[in-house]
């Protein structure tokens, strides 16, 4: 029980040190090298994690089951592509493709939602899909909508979009963007639809 405790303390830690350094990405902080390197320790923490988990695994094709699992392999690939990164002296990646590999990581996200009082778990969930979202839009967007310069930027335009507030002052004009911003409404609208059917249903 300790031993999963502190797991999941780590969890958290190495988490949030992904969250923020792709949120402190967004304003061109001027460290960059610094938060890749902290990128890089969080990422090899989860690495050896889900290789250790599943060396003792039991059934290995049972252990693709988990959900969970399966987003921590695709953690696995965001490692090997930021290896890949750091070693090589030829290749360049840009900041672009670096945060698309900080997204892969931050689907771990995903794993603070087991809590069991449904309200905080329902805003966990909206807040989780805006987050995640919110990234995707600004990897799309930024640099090609004026409107769109850091991470809050984003996060505004999603939240208000996803909610059907829509003020209309950001717009996307990315064909990816206005692709997110369509997949994400429609995943919002069917858990509301859900949790409404679970309610009556009651």
């Amino acid at each position: 029980m300790r031993k999963k405790m502190i797991l999941d303390i780590l969890d958290l830690i190495f988490t949030l040190e992904i969250l923020i350094s792709f949120i402190l990405s967004t304003y061109n902080f001027k460290y960059q090298s610094i938060l890749i390197i902290f990128d890089y320790l969080s990422i090899t923490y989860f690495t050896i994690r889900f290789i250790y988990e599943f060396k003792n695994a039991e059934d290995k094709i049972n252990f693709f089951k988990n959900i969970y699992n399966v987003i921590d392999a695709v953690v696995v690939i965001a490692f090997i592509l930021y290896t890949l990164q750091i070693f090589s002296t030829k290749a360049f990646i840009g900041i672009r493709v670096i945060n698309l590999i900080r997204i892969l990581v931050l689907l771990r996200i995903i794993k603070l939602r087991e809590i069991k009082e449904p309200a905080l778990m329902n805003f966990l969930t909206i807040l989780i899909i805006c987050f995640i979202s919110s990234c995707f839009i600004w990897i799309a967007e930024y640099g090609k909508n004026p409107k769109i310069n850091n991470f809050f930027d984003a996060f505004y335009f999603t939240t208000i979009s996803i909610t059907t507030v829509g003020y209309g002052d950001i717009t996307p004009v990315t064909t990816f963007g206005k692709l997110i911003i369509i997949f994400s409404v429609l995943i919002f609208i069917s858990g509301l639809l859900t949790t409404l059917q679970k309610a009556l249903e009651k």
